[in-house]
């Protein structure tokens, strides 16, 4: 059975989020552990708490989103010390939580070099290694001064540090360029990420729709099927990730699973023909 799951907001607590997403059908879950984009910590409930919320419900894995308002390619050096801190943080939330994955956005550069921030963006993360949660960089949409929406961008960060994996958001990777319409597009992008930094360091899909075109450079997600997601890439995307027992986990818009109870229902009809 495909490992789906779908991004879920803990702000009602985390056994709640982790009941309602097991009500909808999911067997995965991603959650911020604190606010995206800043504010106070809440506390996390203890870690065997967790374990047994998760097992209760039959999660078998919890993804951990960092926030959104780190940025560890930061050039500045007290911004990117201060991303360093949250993130090595995030790491201990993580296993808190019993999560085993950490997912995190690769951040911004400050002028139109690309290759500072990339070269902080490495030093930031081989600060992070460690052996459990394993530490997955998300591939960006452009947008802005986003770095990492390319693979040829994101190769010399898998190239220096051997345990980082990547997410591969599909509204992301339309956004920068890579179209997703049928069964051959997404064979063509497997195959480029094979080839720039290994499919084996593939980890996880992100899989939503793009409100606007291939190629737009703009972030904004849509449900499955309401953008340039097509039905062959799809299938074969998720042919795939049961074959590769990656988690398919779905951001579409919403704050549970049940906001997204059409999307899971496309998943299912798509993986079961």
């Amino acid at each position: 059975m495909i490992r789906l799951g779908a991004q879920c907001s803990i702000a009602p607590g985390f056994r709640k989020a982790i009941e309602e997403a097991h009500q909808a059908g999911l067997n995965t879950v991603q959650v911020f552990s604190r606010s995206p984009v800043g504010g106070q910590t809440k506390g996390l409930p203890p870690p065997s708490e967790s374990l047994s919320i998760l097992k209760e419900e039959a999660i078998s894995l919890l993804v951990v989103h960092a926030p959104y308002f780190v940025n560890p390619a930061a050039t500045d050096t007290a911004r990117r010390e201060r991303a360093s801190q949250v993130l090595r943080q995030e790491l201990v939330r993580t296993r808190d939580l019993a999560g085993e994955l950490l997912v995190l956005h690769p951040g911004h550069r400050s002028s139109d070099e690309r290759a500072p921030a990339l070269s902080n963006l490495c030093r930031t993360l081989i600060e992070l290694q460690a052996t459990s949660p394993r530490v997955l960089v998300e591939n960006t949409a452009g947008q802005g001064k986003e770095i990492g929406d390319h693979l040829d961008e994101l190769r010399m960060i898998f190239n220096q540090v051997p345990q980082v994996g990547l997410m591969l958001d599909t509204a992301h990777a339309m956004a920068a360029g890579y179209p997703l319409g049928t069964g051959e597009d997404w064979k063509r992008l497997a195959d480029e990420i094979d080839r720039v930094i290994g499919l084996k360091r593939l980890a996880g899909i992100h899989l939503n729709d793009s409100a606007y075109p291939v190629g737009s450079r703009r972030d904004r997600h849509a449900h499955l099927f309401g953008g340039p997601l097509g039905y062959g890439a799809a299938k074969a995307l998720l042919s795939d990730a049961d074959r590769y027992l990656w988690p398919v986990i779905l951001e579409t818009p919403g704050k549970n699973g049940e906001a997204r109870s059409d999307d899971i229902i496309w998943v299912r009809k798509l993986t079961e023909t």
